[in-house]
């Protein structure tokens, strides 16, 4: 009804500005255009009605009897909040904020919103300029949006900040060389990143160090940066063994990197190509600090593995190679979408590796407090049903947290899962960030050589095992637990270490 509400104001000069027209009922017997106004313009409205009508059936085009439903009073917070909440529903990529809203009638009509960075970053040039118009289309009095940024404290726990005191850049001081050279005295903060660029230098935390090959031979090294709320995917290629930083004594420290910067605007999320690294200290950056673990499970109850061929496939095979001592935790989430910064788990499947057989397995179905889409529920078989009233995932990380104590994480592809993981563990304060991690999908093509594709089942193919049930969390981290062990038993054979 906006488009209405300029034309009937172009029509008559202003005359009927002060009058929103918010929606239009239909019925057999005609249409009911409500109009809202203040009390003190019901009069107004009341002599002006025919006129009205008359410029909404020429600007509506109506075929049908139009009457007017009057509507002069004041808005209420509950009324507010409700017409809010129906809005933003329509935005799935924000859905998580509407437990957050609330509403103010006084001394101000007032919409309050709470929202991490990155979702600010991303709803700033969309859900927040619509939602502004919306509030201007439907009430005669200003509504105002007031949102709030959700930062991190350096404990884990959460407190607010005004958008309008968001930085860009941190100052650091402290520069310790690893490898490169990084000039200057500013980085950029990882949320502020939304475009292309040359030559950038961004601050945070050091995760998830990973070498891989590519299909020639060549070395190169994924890692990831990750600063509260947000997460950076960073590659690095070392001209020499000397160069690696994957064994460097880096993971859970404050770093800066130097580089290209390249940025996906349809998931708004970048990466960088790493030409320099050094360790500084930083004011910005906060490593959540770690906590014992708590003293029993919950929620999720770890359950026994038990399954026949660990018989054939670990016991027969000679000695335990020297990589598959200790203790690794294999996980893998299923999830609402591919976007770390507004999609959410929709389930968590892991199991236990300690000395190269597998122990206990973990595993739950999460509420993502939003739909899941059609073609998510195709591939994964995973519906809103189901995830109605399972747990939170803030409320299974502490249960995963104990269960994956003192543990290693292997995945297939961790660049995809690790950040949901670390991004939950910051929100909630568990520390995931220190943990030693290794990626199958890096280890296959130095155990396989000449695997066409890195996909877990053509992995598994090239391995003579099977996944019965892949697109399921339990079911693809069991598999990556028996690639994982699988190729290291190979590499052994062959006498190459990773």
């Amino acid at each position: 009804m906006n488009k209405i509400y300029k034309e009937i104001n172009e029509q008559t000069n202003g005359k009927y500005k002060s009058l929103r027209f918010p929606k239009a009922t239909f019925s057999k017997v005609g249409v009911t255009v409500t109009v809202v106004c203040k009390k003190e313009d019901r009069q107004f409205v009341e002599t002006n009605k025919s006129e009205l009508i008359d410029l909404l059936t020429k600007t509506c085009a109506f075929h049908s009897e139009i009457k007017l439903a009057i509507d002069d009073s004041d808005p209420t917070a509950s009324g507010i909040r409700s017409a809010v909440v129906a809005f933003t529903e329509k935005f799935t990529y924000v859905s998580s904020v509407l437990h957050t809203i609330s509403a103010e009638v006084q001394p101000e009509y007032k919409v309050k919103i709470k929202m991490h960075r990155a979702m600010y970053d991303l709803a700033k040039n969309d859900y927040i300029v619509r939602l502004n118009e919306f509030l201007s289309d439907n009430y005669a009095v200003q509504v105002n949006a007031d949102i709030e940024i959700v930062e991190f404290s350096e404990s884990g726990t959460v407190y607010s900040a005004k958008v309008d005191n968001g930085i860009k850049e941190y100052d650091v001081t402290d520069i310790r060389p690893v490898v490169g050279e990084i000039f200057g005295s500013k980085a950029r903060t990882i949320s502020s990143i939304d475009a292309n660029g040359y030559n950038m230098t961004v601050c945070g935390i050091f995760a998830m160090p990973t070498a891989f090959r590519s299909k020639g031979g060549r070395r190169y090294e994924r890692f990831l940066l990750y600063d509260g709320e947000t997460s950076l995917q960073c590659r690095y290629s070392p001209q020499t063994e000397a160069d690696s930083i994957v064994n460097r004594d880096l993971t859970n420290k404050t770093v800066c990197v130097f580089g290209n910067v390249e940025y996906d605007s349809a998931r708004n999320e970048a990466s960088v190509s790493v030409r320099a690294l050094a360790l500084c200290a930083c004011s910005g950056p906060k490593i959540v600090e770690k906590r014992p673990a708590p003293q029993k499970y919950e929620r999720i109850i770890p359950k026994p593995y038990e399954e026949y061929v660990q018989s054939s496939m670990f016991d027969s095979v000679g000695a335990l190679p020297p990589a598959l001592r200790g203790g690794f935790v294999v996980f893998d989430f299923e999830t609402t979408g591919l976007s770390i910064l507004y999609d959410r788990p929709t389930e968590l499947g892991a199991v236990k590796l300690v000395d190269g057989r597998i122990t206990e397995t973990f595993s739950t179905l999460i509420d993502p407090r939003r739909p899941i889409p059609p073609e998510v529920v195709e591939k994964t078989g995973i519906t809103d049903e189901m995830v109605k009233g399972q747990p939170l995932f803030e409320d299974v990380l502490p249960d995963f947290y104990k269960f994956s104590e003192g543990c290693s994480f292997v995945c297939h592809n961790i660049a995809f899962d690790f950040p949901f993981l670390l991004k939950g563990g910051n929100r909630s304060g568990w520390a995931f960030g220190d943990r030693k991690t290794f990626d199958t999908m890096a280890i296959a093509p130095i155990a396989l050589p000449g695997i066409p594709k890195l996909s877990l089942d053509k992995v598994l193919e090239g391995l003579g095992l099977v996944n019965d049930n892949a697109h399921r969390a339990m079911s693809d981290a069991a598999a990556t637990a028996k690639a994982f062990a699988a190729m290291h038993r190979l590499l052994a054979e062959k006498d190459v270490t990773l």
